[in-house]
Order: C-alpha cells, then structure tokens, then sequence
C-alpha cells in the first residue's frame, strides 16, 4: 500500500489482506535466517488428502506467507528454495569449517553447521570443503543437494549426525494458525552475509588491508611454457584469498607450492584464458617480503611480457582475502620490473607460417639495429633498420615481402650483438 502528501512525497508498506471463507482458517507464517531477515521467493507448500492439493504460494519480500485452508484436515507444510548457489558463499566460509573440523574454532551455532553440511549426509567432513571449493572456484554451479534448507523455528537440532525437523504439522485444521515459522539456512554460508532479497544487501566485515603479491616482469618467447613464481610484496596476517585471473594469450599448465600450499584443487580452469584460485588457511600466515608463496605454469601463445600475460580481477570468483579477524580485505598483483640483462632475440611468431609472421626482441635500452632474412644460400632477402626501444620490439613480416618459400634464416645486429634464428615457410 502506497501513501502520498499534498507535495507527492511517498511512502509504501506491505499490507496482507485477508479475505476469510466460511469453511477454513488462515495459516501464516515468516521464513527468515537466524539473524531475523525475511527471505522472499521461498515456495510453502501445504499439504493433506484433498484432490486439489498440495497447494504452494511464494513469501512476500519481507519472507512472510499466509494462506487460508479448509478445516477438519491434516496438513504437512514445507519450504523450499533451490537457486543462486553461491550467494553467501566465499572462501571465508572455508577458512571457518577448516577450523571447525580440525578443532581450532568451533561454529558456535547449529544453524551454521547446517550450512557447512554442503553434501546433506549429517557431517561436517572435507568433502564439504570440496563441493564448496568447486562452486567457488565456477567449476560447479550447484551442490547434490538444495541451496537453501528450512528447519522449524523452535525445533531442536541435533547436531551428531545433524537431524532437524523441516515440516510443520497441523492436526485436524480448525482455527487461525499464525506464527508457523521456518528458519532459512542458506547451504555454505556459514558467516551469515547472504542476500536474502533486493532491500537486505549482503554485509560483511571489511577492513583496508590489501594483500599485495607479485610477480617479476620478464620476456616470454610464443610457444614457450615458463614457470612464474608469484611473491609476497605485502602479505601479513593472512587467512585465505580467492580472485579470478586473465590469461592474455597464454594458458594455465599447473601450480607448485611455495610457502602456501596449493595444488590443482585449489584451481579452476574456467576456460583457456580464464583461471580462478581460492586458499584458504587454518591459521594466519605471514611471509616475508620477496617469499615465493606459489609458482604458476604457463604455456605462452605469442611473445609477449608477464606484465601483459596475467591481470586479476572478479569477473567469476571475486576478488577478495581474509585477515586473521576474518575481515574482507582486498587483494592484488603487481609486475616487478628489473633492468634486462642483454639484448634477446625470440623465435618468430608463428613457425612455420604461411601469410604473415612476427619476429620479436627485447632491448636492454634503446638502439639502433638491423632484422637481416637470409635464404639457404646466403642471398639476402630483406634487411629492416630499426630504431628500437628499451624493452620488447616486434616486426611483421609477410609471405609476399619476403618472395619465397621453405627455410629462412633472420639476424639481428645492435653494437656488438649478433643472434640468428631459423624460420620456416610453408605452401
């Protein structure tokens, strides 16, 4: 119901209107977390031996339903909701269910292990930690079971095995029944920050901490599969992290720990550009400036540099890390640059090739040089003066400049430097 003033300011609330037979009684009801924020879009079905039953209506925003039924029957009345898997879910929940299974820190209530129980077999175990994981990390988008269960409110949990009763029932209906309410666990979520609808945002415990890694700036040749040690630049009291990372045309081969201990579990390749990662630790970890915490592999597709390989970012698992409060922070990487130590040329871009090719080097400073393609007997073909920069140098070239076909020879000359590299030409 909406309300207004002379001046057209406005106003609304939710108002239920109930329109009452001469045979029934109304049954109502809030689903709500334990935390008292109504959950809308839940299905109640009520349930009894009547034809046209069982009947489902949807709670309203503010997570209340009401129904008016007829009386003199037995019904049985349930909550579901099965979609949006990973809405409250994050690896800060693992970092709390690592420490609940290994004793350091219990889930101080019976609604969060609900949530921890991801595979619904009455445990609290690792397998839970995987379902969560792969949903984390975008190689899964549902758990086995449902996203959402609904224990009674009032009713006793037990929590070895974890037992609770999710249905209310109603013996021989005969007058107004309200109050019939329902607790909504959101499965995975175990430090409580679901959205539970548009009007209640998720909120959490954020700080300013940004946990800074790095890795070194360095030229990669095309087709080269390169190991890149990831270092700590500021990683202090650090719980767990999760991000998503662009490869540039390049692809994910594998990772090694380093002072984390990771593995393949703790990735998910979405696609060959796009990996996602997620740590979680039982204890806080500190690592000194420069420790390698993990190394990735990586396969290059073309030459390039690191620094234009690997970004992070939050386009499928967000980008996030956890202090030792449990406290969202931020995390980040950065591209160490160093000086190059000489000049390097790489092996053309794609070999063999049939239409165009590139032919890159990198430069410790700025200089002249001279690309030089040469055929099998020595006869020049081409030669390129070039004024080349600090850093990574590329020049194309293709089949119709160069006149020929089958194995080629190219030399690069700057100062006393001298390298050459064989290309081929194929039909």
């Amino acid at each position: 119901m909406s309300v207004w003033d002379e001046a057209w300011n406005t106003d609304y609330c939710i108002v239920i209107l109930t329109v009452r037979g001469g045979n029934g009684s109304r049954v109502s009801g809030t689903v709500a977390t334990a935390s008292g924020q109504g959950v809308n879009d839940v299905t109640v079905e009520f349930a009894t031996n009547v034809p046209e039953y069982p009947k489902t209506s949807q709670t309203l925003v503010n997570g209340t339903f009401g129904e008016e039924h007829p009386n003199g029957f037995n019904y049985t009345v349930k909550a579901a909701k099965n979609s949006d898997y990973l809405n409250g879910v994050s690896t800060l929940d693992l970092v709390m269910i690592q420490r609940h299974i290994l004793g350091l820190q219990a889930l101080d209530s019976n609604y969060k292990l609900i949530a921890a129980d991801a595979n619904n077999d009455g445990k609290v175990t690792a397998s839970d930690l995987t379902d969560l994981r792969k949903l984390i990390l975008g190689v899964a988008t549902t758990f086995p079971n449902a996203s959402w269960r609904f224990p009674v409110t009032g009713t006793a949990v037990q929590t070895s095995p974890i037992k609770f009763a999710e249905a209310i029932n109603i013996t021989n209906l005969s007058s107004e029944m309200d109050n019939q309410n329902f607790v909504a666990v959101k499965i995975g979520d175990v430090n409580g920050n679901v959205s539970t609808s548009v009007n209640s945002p998720e909120v959490e415990s954020r700080s300013n901490a940004n946990v800074e890694m790095s890795v070194a700036e360095a030229a990669i040749a095309a087709g080269e599969v390169v190991e890149i040690p990831v270092t700590a630049a500021n990683f202090s009291e650090v719980s767990g992290f999760q991000y998503t990372m662009n490869l540039n045309r390049a692809s994910f081969v594998g990772v090694q720990s380093g002072v984390l201990e990771v593995n393949a579990n703790n990735v998910g390749v979405i696609s060959d550009n796009i990996v996602t990662m997620s740590y979680a630790s039982t204890e806080a970890v500190n690592a000194n400036e420069g420790a390698v915490l993990f190394t990735l592999t990586v396969k290059a597709d073309k030459a390039m540099k690191v620094s234009e390989m690997i970004s992070l970012n939050s386009e499928v698992t967000r980008a996030e890390s956890y202090n030792s409060d449990l406290k969202v922070g931020k995390v980040s990487l950065g591209v160490r640059t160093a000086p190059v130590a000489g000049i390097e040329l790489f092996q053309n871009e794609p070999n063999p090739f049939k239409g165009m090719i590139t032919v890159s080097f990198e430069m410790p400073e700025a200089a002249t040089a001279t690309l030089s393609v040469y055929d099998v007997t020595g006869k020049v073909v081409t030669v390129r003066n070039i004024n080349a920069i600090k850093g990574l140098n590329s020049e194309i070239f293709t089949k119709d400049q160069l006149g020929v076909s089958g194995v080629l020879y190219y030399t690069l000359v700057s100062g006393d430097f001298t390298a050459t590299k064989k290309m081929i030409i194929v039909e």
